[in-house]
């Protein structure tokens, strides 16, 4: 890929944003359509299609809220965004402690709401002229590629020394 080609991708991708909770269909959903609704929002962003029995794991160890009768609600197709993106950095077990956490103080709605809103904001600060990490196009892909995987690294283990405190300060009260 040369420079002009992850340009434009890069300005795609910047404009890529998650659905916010009003934008759900505000239904249930049986399995198949939980499956196509989740793929249909991630697509850009996750590496493998979300399945079934994914679905089905995620609320047996219970990061997600059993379904009513085989259906899904707006809180579960919330759940799955927010795990089917966060699995990619965090084991499932810190990803269900940052949700208990979130929903301690917050509905669904509210978590999801912040985490979409957020997320997009990142989003569309990732076009480089807009970020705030340290480099110029004419830098090799590789330094590029460095520098961003580097971020990855740091803000994912803040993040989960962040939830990990949070769990211990949980179990001291």
């Amino acid at each position: 890929m040369n420079d002009d080609n992850f340009k434009i991708w890069l300005e795609k991708f910047s404009q890529f944003r998650l659905p916010l909770w009003t934008e759900f269909p505000d239904l249930e959903l049986y399995m198949d359509q939980l499956v196509n609704l989740g793929n249909r929002y991630l697509s850009p962003l996750i590496e493998s299609e979300i399945t079934p029995s994914m679905i089905n794991s995620y609320v047996k160890k219970g990061l997600m809220q059993r379904p009513t009768k085989k259906k899904y609600t707006t809180s579960n197709l919330a759940e799955l965004v927010v795990i089917s993106l966060l699995k990619s950095i965090y084991p499932l077990e810190t990803i269900r402690d940052g949700i208990k956490q979130s929903l301690k103080n917050n509905s669904v709605e509210e978590s999801y709401s912040f985490f979409a809103n957020l997320f997009n904001l990142t989003l569309k600060k990732s076009n480089l002229e807009n970020s705030t990490v340290n480099f110029s196009y004419n830098e090799e892909l590789i330094l590029l590629t460095v520098q961003f995987s580097i971020h990855s690294v740091v803000y994912k283990i803040i993040g989960q020394k962040l939830i990990e405190l949070q769990h211990a300060q949980k179990n001291e009260d």
